[in-house]
């Protein structure tokens, strides 16, 4: 084989991964990861501070998160989908080592269609 078509060879492989990755990271949704509650604030009104972090992929629109302490104490939330912190209100009294679980709903919008997905976490308020 001759030199140039080694080098067509290379920048048509070279090309097709990158537009491949570019696609995939365009078209495949990013999933929700680490979610958990981080503290407790205030006297008045508790409100929790939640945090999670994203996979690879187009991060969503929104996401929602309702919140159920083991006590009865209840919130619930929605943020934009770039952020990775927010405080949710709670309904109720929540205490530390407190058992809770988080209904995160996220939509997408891909190709002009909205789309959901829902996940639950489960933990012990830190």
């Amino acid at each position: 084989m001759n030199t140039k078509a080694l080098q067509r060879g290379f920048w048509l492989s070279f090309w097709s991964v990158v537009t491949i990755m570019t696609v995939r990271g365009a078209i495949i949704p990013a999933r929700l990861r680490n979610l958990r509650i981080t503290s407790l604030s205030g006297i008045g009104p508790v409100y929790a501070t939640v945090s999670w972090g994203y996979s690879a992929g187009s991060r969503p629109v929104n996401v929602i998160f309702d919140l159920q302490c083991a006590g009865g104490a209840t919130g619930s939330v929605t943020v934009d989908g770039e952020a990775l912190e927010a405080e949710v209100p709670l309904i109720g009294t929540a205490r530390a080592g407190e058992a809770y679980t988080i209904t995160a709903t996220l939509v997408y919008r891909r190709l002009g269609w909205t789309f959901t997905r829902q996940m639950q976490a489960s933990g012990q308020i830190g």
